[in-house]
């Protein structure tokens, strides 16, 4: 984490943007000022970055019109722009590269000489807790935001000659039917701020489990299966891997993957590039990824060594196997501190299974809030309850810290309920979002 304060500590947001279109996804900002093209949306535009954009909306024109009628004439579903009332933020996440979370807008003063002060945060160290938080927000600020139309555009030019000619009148500003009027927040307790945050998760978590569900019943028929994989394969384990092939087969340009072009493709019917993708799949003579290994090898020994009867009294070196056999674990081992799993800083780079023996070694060692290791905690999560109650209880393994291990987020453990517990949970992680994007549905891309 590093503290931004421009001239002050030579930290600029402008170092942000210079060193982060490699490895940003998509961009969410939001900002309630904004009147300058050239800070984040130009550098989006250029380098061909998804952009969701809330400002505030006020009777001020908190977001310049020259701001607003660039999104206009983008005339890209990638490209939008959002107006909300009670919107004060000052946040932009730049997907795969970190956040910044401060006191700056997207102004020139803002970004060069206003004393402001604000905290980016790294890819690596946005934890679960967070992303939802930020997640959360976003969506409020969507469900309540007024989005850029025409009308709104046409509006918010005349309300700026109004203010130019110092003849502003709130009460017809206000009352136009192109805008959506919001009150703002209510105070809530705690208890029923962390009871809506519950509720956003299981309402997504199911209807992305319902989605699973219909690719695992499809992806099993003899028509979308191809001849190299057993008709006795778990359907969530073909599922799973079928949206493997079809994310690094289809959806990558170069080193990039732009699953967010192929979503402003296929929202509109996903159930059609569903139909075309188990088509393709069907159709290959050989896994294009080692999907055939993972199907007939790597998911058999997870799916015993996480049953009910062996998970209890697993090895370290059976879980350290666990962890390699592991996409998302795998993956977040990749991209983790070395301090965060006890690797001294030596300068020179350690390679990926380096970093999952570690990574996997910090997991064994954790103890929760409540004294439980990382076997009490999945035991709970499978096996602890009625199955229909899972996804309840890793939620808690998500949020509560009784339950809660750091290193596993909620892509490692949406993965290994899924090679526990194939035929009824497909094992999701953020790789599976990603495709599940790719082909059109809505759903929700998770950090870790």
């Amino acid at each position: 984490m590093e503290l931004f304060l421009g001239a002050i500590n030579g930290n600029y947001l402008r170092n942000i943007t210079e060193n982060a279109a490699q490895d940003t996804e998509e961009v969410l900002a939001a900002v309630a000022y904004a009147t300058d093209n050239s800070l984040l949306f130009d550098w989006c535009i250029e380098h061909d970055i998804p952009l969701k954009f809330w400002g505030r909306l006020d009777s001020q024109v908190a977001v310049n019109t020259n701001v607003l009628s660039k999104f206009l004439q983008r005339k890209s579903a990638k490209f939008t722009c959002k107006l909300v009332e009670k919107h004060h933020a000052k946040v932009i996440w730049w997907r795969g590269y970190g956040v910044y979370v401060g006191s700056a807008n997207l102004t020139g003063s803002a970004w060069n000489t206003n004393v402001e002060a604000g905290f980016f945060i790294q890819e690596t160290d946005i934890d679960d807790k967070l992303a939802n938080d930020l997640l959360l927000m976003f969506s409020v600020l969507d469900k309540h935001a007024t989005p850029l139309t025409q009308e709104l555009f046409d509006l918010m030019v005349k309300r700026q000659k109004e203010l130019a000619m110092k003849k502003p009148d709130d009460k017809p500003f206000w009352e136009n039917s192109s805008i959506n009027n919001w009150s703002g927040l209510v105070t809530t307790s705690p208890k029923k701020a962390s009871d809506a945050k519950r509720d956003s998760f299981l309402s997504e978590w199911y209807s992305t489990l319902q989605v699973l569900r219909d690719i695992s019943g499809q992806v099993i028929q003899p028509e979308n299966r191809p001849t190299w994989v057993t008709d006795d394969a778990p359907s969530g384990a073909q599922a799973d891997q079928f949206l493997h092939a079809f994310y690094y087969q289809k959806t990558f340009e170069g080193q990039k993957a732009r699953y967010l072009d192929f979503f402003d493709r296929n929202k509109s019917n996903p159930d059609n590039a569903r139909t075309d993708a188990l088509k393709w799949w069907a159709s290959l003579k050989a896994a294009p990824q080692g999907e055939d290994d993972m199907l007939n090898t790597t998911a058999p020994f997870l799916r015993n060594a996480l049953s009910q009867e062996n998970l209890p009294t697993l090895k370290y070196d059976d879980f350290k196997e666990v962890c390699f056999s592991v996409h998302s674990i795998k993956d977040y081992a990749r991209r983790v501190r070395n301090s965060s799993v006890g690797l001294p800083s030596t300068g020179a780079a350690y390679n990926i299974p380096e970093k999952v023996a570690a990574l996997s070694k910090t997991i064994w060692e954790q103890r929760t809030d409540a004294g439980l290791d990382v076997k009490e905690v999945l035991s709970y999560i499978f096996y602890g309850g009625k199955l229909n109650e899972l996804p309840d209880r890793l939620w808690q393994a998500i949020d509560d810290p009784k339950f809660k291990i750091d290193g596993l987020g909620i892509s490692a453990l949406g993965e290994l309920v899924g090679w526990a517990l194939p035929d009824h949970y497909p094992p999701r992680n953020g790789r599976t979002s990603k495709a599940l994007k790719a082909l059109g549905y809505d759903v929700t891309v998770h950090v870790q």
